[in-house]
């Protein structure tokens, strides 16, 4: 993770490219990206989001399976470039950071469902 938060929202249906995506696929994604930045915005009241794809290999895309980045961002963090590098220090364990994304989205479970 680049910062306690980021998270990845990945489709159901194993897809690449992101002009496969149905309308209703676009749609859900959208929703669960709005309702993911309450929550962060809830859990660490950050000072800013970074949202993106990273699309083919040539973008450094890790994973063959289309997913966007969410990341919390801060005023006075250490850059990118840090990350990066593998010189930042995470100030949060992943396994916390699920815990408390899992119990949060439970409170959402009926608006995600809800056509």
């Amino acid at each position: 993770p680049y910062n306690p938060g980021h998270l990845m929202i990945f489709p159901n249906r194993h897809i690449e490219e992101i002009e496969k995506l149905s309308f209703s696929e676009v749609k859900e994604l959208h929703k669960l990206t709005i309702i993911s930045l309450k929550i962060l915005r809830n859990l660490y009241s950050p000072h800013g989001f970074n949202i993106g794809y990273n699309l083919g290999k040539g973008s450094g895309a890790s994973i063959e399976h289309l997913h966007l980045h969410i990341v919390p961002r801060y005023e006075n963090e250490l850059s990118f470039i840090d990350v990066l590098s593998g010189s930042k220090i995470i100030v949060e364990e992943p396994k916390d950071t699920v815990q408390k994304l899992k119990r949060e989205y439970k409170k959402y479970a009926e608006e995600l469902l809800a056509q």
